[in-house]
């Protein structure tokens, strides 16, 4: 993934208007994806624009939402 991809969790909590303490727990319950990169954690931004559009929802769905590459589970839809 590019590194213009990703998003520092402290500015996808910003722009989220949450914390980085919460985006960290979704992360770490597998419900929104993000990678440990030199001991900084990141949100890829599709992730980010799927939080988003789902209004912070962290229900298990999301984290369909937000990562899945399957077409046939209907996620997308």
């Amino acid at each position: 993934m590019k590194t213009n991809d990703l998003v520092p969790i402290h500015d996808a909590a910003r722009e989220l208007g949450t914390t980085h303490l919460r985006l960290l727990m979704l992360v770490k319950q597998g419900t929104l994806a993000g990678e440990l990169c030199d001991g900084e954690w990141f949100l890829p931004r599709h992730a980010v624009e799927q939080f988003r559009a789902f209004g912070g929802d962290s229900r298990a769905d999301l984290a369909c939402r937000a990562t899945c590459k399957a077409s046939s589970c209907g996620c997308k839809g």
